[in-house]
C-alpha cells in the first residue's frame, strides 16, 4: 500500500540511497500530492527521520509543480503579486546524516537532557597542570627518606592535575535561555555532571550564534557553545575539584572566600542538569 500523508503518495523509483565515507549517506525521496496541504505535509516530514535510515533526517527539501495530463496550472490575477499555482506538487526530501547526532559520547560520560528538536555536538581537549607542593619530601636515600630536595625545580614538588576543556554547542535552539546561562556562569557543579564529581565542572563561558536550519516556521535558529573546565585530583576515593587547594599542613582543604553575606566557597555550587532544556 502506497506511503500517503496529507494526501502525498511516493512514487516509483523513491527512496534512492547512496553510501559514501565523506557523506555516510544521502538519501532522496520523491512525492507527489495536493498543492493545498504542500506545507503541512512539509512540516510533518522535516521534522521526522528516514523511515528506515533512522540516523538520516531531511537536508533538503525541493517543491516543484507536477505537470502532466491530469494536472493543471491556475494564474495568478495579478502577476506582480502572485505565482502561478499548480493543483499538484511534486516534493523531493534528500536525507542526510550528521555525525554529532548519532556517534556514542565517550564512556563514562553521560548525555545531559535537551530540548526535544535539538542536538548537542560535544569536543574535548583534555589536558592538565602542574601545582607547586610546598610540603613535598624526596626519597633521596634508602637510610634517610627525608633528606634536603635537590637544587632548582624539582619534580618532586610539583603535582600533576588532570583538566579537561570540555565544549558542548546545543544546536537548533529557537529561544536563548540567557538569564539561566548567566546565573550558572562561574559555577561549579552541585551534583554530577557529564558523568564527573560534583565541584569538579566550572561553567566558563557560552557563545550563541545564528544557524540556518531547515524549519519553513523558524528559519534562522541559535546554535550555543557553552565551555565547561574539569579539575579534578582524585585522592583515594575522593575527587578534588575547584573548591579545593593543596595546603601544607591540612592537605586537600576547601577554600572559602569572604563576601558581603558571610564566608563562601570559592566558586558557588548550582545544579546543571537541566542547562539545555
Amino acid at each position: 500500500m502506497a506511503n500517503t500523508v496529507f494526501g502525498y503518495v511516493e512514487t516509483s523509483g523513491s527512496n534512492v540511497a547512496t553510501f559514501d565515507a565523506s557523506s555516510i549517506v544521502d538519501i532522496e525521496r520523491t512525492f507527489i500530492g495536493p498543492a493545498a496541504t504542500l506545507w503541512s505535509f512539509i512540516r510533518y516530514m522535516v521534522r521526522r527521520p528516514h523511515p528506515v535510515a533512522r540516523y538520516a533526517y531531511p537536508t533538503s527539501i525541493r517543491v516543484s509543480p507536477a505537470v502532466g495530463e491530469s494536472t493543471r496550472s491556475v494564474p495568478p490575477r495579478d502577476p506582480a503579486a502572485a505565482v502561478i499555482a499548480y493543483d499538484v506538487a511534486q516534493v523531493t526530501i534528500r536525507y542526510g546524516m550528521t555525525a554529532s547526532q548519532v556517534a556514542y559520547w565517550p564512556e563514562g560520560m553521560d548525555v545531559p537532557r535537551r530540548r526535544k528538536g535539538t542536538w548537542l555536538e560535544l569536543k574535548i581537549d583534555a589536558g592538565g597542570e602542574f601545582l607547586t607542593i610546598e610540603n613535598a619530601t624526596w626519597d633521596g636515600s634508602q637510610d634517610d627518606p627525608f633528606s634536603p630536595l635537590p637544587p632548582g625545580e624539582s619534580p618532586v614538588r610539583r603535582l600533576y592535575v588532570a583538566q579537561q576543556q570540555i565544549a558542548i554547542t546545543w544546536h537548533g535552539v529557537t529561544v536563548v535561555p540567557q538569564k539561566r546561562f548567566e546565573d550558572l556562569l562561574g559555577t561549579v557543579n552541585s551534583t554530577a555532571f557529564l558523568g564527573k564529581p560534583a565541584q569538579t565542572l566550572l561553567f566558563e563561558s557560552y557563545a550563541p550564534q545564528m544557524e540556518v536550519a531547515l524549519d519553513p516556521d523558524f528559519p534562522v535558529k541559535w546554535a550555543i557553545t557553552c565551555n565547561f573546565l574539569y579539575r579534578g585530583v582524585k585522592s583515594g576515593d575522593k575527587t578534588y575539584g575547584w573548591n579545593h587547594e593543596l595546603k601544607p599542613q591540612s592537605g586537600w582543604t576547601e577554600v572559602y572566600v569572604k563576601t558581603d553575606s558571610g564566608w563562601a566557597l570559592r566558586y558557588t555550587p548550582k545544579d546543571f542538569t537541566n542547562i539545555f532544556l
